[in-house]
């Protein structure tokens, strides 16, 4: 099932690094939010939406959004996790889908026209014998246009992304960050508790967004028994309320009926949301030493990628009071090259991987959303 979440005030997300008033006077920004953000909002609406946290604690709703289970001295003993998963957050202004721009696409650096962008592909081809490099893969991905290229900037279309899947030249107009949201600038100081005053070098100013009255954030929901069709969560490091309500319309159609053909057995992984890999930057089921491994029957070899600086993130444990392990997160966006090692056909790579969660850890929360395409 699919829903649209809009908000009705500025909102505010910044990544895992600590910030502390005093010690750190700004706060970095991030959007869209991490998936955990959405994942955890969205579950305790459905546990007021269902019932209270008692009933939660209970067991009552063990099956769809899991349970808590506590030792004799009231300590948390295990988590269960329930069907309850989502895939997003995605971005959505009006009826389209908005995604980030894959690593493998560069721009013409120093371009300065707007009215059109020409997405360049940097291509794959053999590691030369002679690279000074401690990069292991076999192959690498190099400009072959007659440009100096650049970091592209902004989200891509789901038009402009179906092409770049179908390996197809990519020219559109690109979507800037200030299409989809203002920022806007808040000041705080601490106050004392006991006396409301004003407390020294407690200076901090943070970066609200302000998402464009079209734009909203696009999720799909999946393992409930039953669907509610609207209500109000709390989002956000200031917890601030935002609309949630059932969208019937599938805006995923036409990137999920995809069909592929893979020449030489090689395909890529297009990340659209951010990953977290039990060795960092690689998928556990892949050997460190060869890059050859193992998913779900299906025997790969990764032979390149494309992927940017990592993300830090963390968060609250409400069930523990204390903080969530930190993690390194590959970045939405990050491209993985594969060769196809045994007689796998495109339909059941299709099957095992396109519009997927594969992340090592927290898939159901949404890390790892991932897209097949052509090479």
């Amino acid at each position: 099932m699919f829903y649209r979440i809009k908000p009705l005030d500025t909102l505010f997300f910044r990544d895992g690094r600590p910030f502390t008033m005093g010690s750190d006077t700004w706060a970095n920004l991030i959007f869209p939010p991490y998936p955990s953000t959405i994942y955890g909002a969205i579950r305790t609406w459905l546990i007021f939406e269902r019932g209270s946290l008692r009933d939660f604690e209970d067991g009552r709703f063990e099956e769809e959004l899991g349970r808590i289970i506590k030792d004799e001295k009231n300590n948390v003993k295990e988590i269960k996790k329930g069907n309850f998963k989502i895939k997003g957050p995605l971005i959505a202004i009006n009826e389209n889908l908005y995604f980030p721009i894959p690593n493998d696409l560069l721009k013409e650096k120093d371009s300065t026209t707007e009215e059109k962008n020409c997405l360049f592909q940097i291509n794959i081809t053999q590691k030369p014998k002679i690279f000074i490099s401690d990069y292991d893969l076999e192959d690498v991905l190099i400009n072959k246009s007659d440009f100096e290229l650049d970091e592209a900037e902004g989200f891509l279309d789901i038009a402009g992304l179906i092409d770049y899947l179908k390996g197809k030249e990519v020219v559109l107009q690109l979507t800037k960050k200030d299409e989809v949201f203002e920022r806007e600038l808040k000041t705080g100081i601490k106050r004392s508790s006991k006396t409301l005053t004003s407390e020294e070098n407690y200076l901090y100013r943070i970066p609200m967004i302000r998402l464009k009255r079209e734009a909203s954030l696009f999720i799909q929901i999946e393992g409930l028994n039953s669907y509610p069709d609207q209500g109000l969560i709390q989002l956000g490091g200031e917890s601030k309320t935002v609309q949630i309500e059932r969208y019937n319309v599938d805006l995923l159609e036409s990137l999920k009926n995809l069909s592929f053909e893979f020449k030489n057995k090689i395909f890529k992984l297009y990340l659209a949301t951010h990953v977290i890999f039990e060795n960092g930057w690689l998928p556990k089921w892949i050997d460190k030493t060869s890059y050859v491994g193992n998913f779900k029957g299906i025997e790969l070899k990764l032979i390149s990628c494309v992927i940017g600086k990592y993300n830090l993130i963390g968060g609250w444990d409400l069930a523990n009071q204390r903080p969530k392990p930190m993690y390194k997160a590959v970045p939405a966006g990050s491209i993985y090259y594969f060769k196809i090692l045994d007689d796998t056909n495109p339909e059941k790579i299709k099957e095992t991987f396109h519009f997927k969660n594969i992340s090592d850890i927290n898939p159901e929360e949404g890390f790892g959303l991932s897209l097949i395409g052509e090479v």
